[in-house]
């Protein structure tokens, strides 16, 4: 199942139309900069309410326009929904079965979707809030409560930033570090617990994908590492507040969160190579969709954009068929890639022309 049929509007590049998608596999297969990427990016707007691209919404609309329009049928073997959305005079609105939304929240775990990107190597060897950031996406999926613990914490500390910049009212910050060391115990909590059932999930994906030996985790490092106690964090914040108030900020916490990446024991980064690294980026997603599936009974649609273009052809037969059950896979493919080896009966294929799509004929 999956989504059935999608209407686009003044959507980036796209022609106006209604396109159905009405199948297990969706291949689209074109040149760069003709629009597959965009429509993957319609799905997961659909799916989640927010672009995986982009935060400014005006962005979304075709050039030389202020408005856009999507429209998404979907069905999974738990229920079927239909998903708009609209950016019109600057602000955006999202209905699930012509209900408003008040919260995109409230569409986090009604079409589950996982995207494979290139960029998602910045998982591996980005930024710390990169890897912060696939650690609490991975944990939205399934417990969308989450997303308002993290909510709670970030308002938490962006007052009690503000109060240290300040440099006044001591009882304040007595109620804000009280706050902050309970609510960011708390996504401490919930962060170690994730990684420690998902590392379960990803050890086996990377043995059977990479073919690498050894014991690979993803190891958590704690901004409070050995603090379980809001009494402990307090004290602990109390420690460092000459030198928060010489920084103008808060320098401790789930916000200062890492998790490195340990082969064997060893910093994985130090040692990979570039093609290493991709493909560990790619396990990540995998081990998600698995992990999601896993702790749901649910399954998710997987986007896959562009990602087998840089695997040799044993990893890319690994990593496709590790693959893990879903309601939908939708691919992008560049015209000379061997496509063609990944058909099945159930397999709908699109060439994707100018933001045109044109159905294609099967082999």
């Amino acid at each position: 199942m999956g989504f059935q049929q999608i209407r686009l509007y003044q959507f980036r590049n796209l022609k106006d139309t209604t396109l159905d998608v009405a199948a297990g596999q969706v291949f689209l297969v074109g040149q760069n900069g003709q629009g597959k990427s965009n429509f993957l990016e319609t799905l997961y707007l659909l799916s989640y309410g927010g672009s995986f691209r982009t935060r400014r919404d005006q962005e979304l609309c075709r050039g030389g326009t202020d408005e856009m329009a999507l429209d998404g049928q979907f069905i999974s073997t738990d229920e079927e929904l239909s998903v708009s959305i609209r950016f019109r005079g600057g602000k955006k609105t999202i209905s699930v079965d012509d209900q408003n939304l008040t919260d995109r929240r409230d569409l986090v775990s009604r079409i589950p979707t996982v995207v494979f990107r290139h960029d998602d190597m910045a998982f591996v060897n980005g930024s710390p809030d990169m890897q912060r950031w696939f650690v609490d996406q991975t944990l939205s999926m399934y417990q969308p409560v989450y997303i308002d613990q993290l909510r709670r914490y970030r308002r938490i500390l962006r007052n009690r930033n503000q109060l240290i910049r300040d440099r006044r009212d001591e009882g304040m910050m007595a109620v804000y570090d009280q706050q902050l060391a309970e609510s960011g115990l708390e996504i401490q909590r919930e962060r170690a617990q994730v990684l420690q059932a998902f590392n379960r999930v990803f050890q086996e994906e990377f043995h059977q994908i990479s073919g690498i030996s050894g014991t690979f985790v993803l190891d958590y490092r704690p901004g409070w590492r050995g603090l379980e106690r809001p009494d402990e964090v307090v004290a602990h914040l109390r420690s460092r507040r000459a030198q928060e108030e010489a920084l103008r900020t808060t320098t401790s916490g789930p916000h200062r969160d890492r998790v490195l990446f340990r082969l064997d024991g060893m910093d994985f980064l130090q040692r990979a190579s570039t093609g290493q690294t991709r493909l560990v980026s790619l396990i990540l997603r995998v081990a998600q969709a698995r992990f999601f599936a896993e702790q749901t009974g649910r399954l998710p649609v997987l986007l896959l954009d562009d990602v087998l273009l840089e695997l040799d052809g044993e990893k890319r037969a690994r990593f496709v068929g590790r693959l893990p059950r879903s309601e939908q896979r939708i691919f992008t493919f560049l015209p000379g890639e061997p496509y063609r080896d990944y058909l099945s009966e159930d397999t709908l294929v699109y060439a994707v022309s100018d933001g045109t799509f044109q159905r294609a004929e099967r082999p």
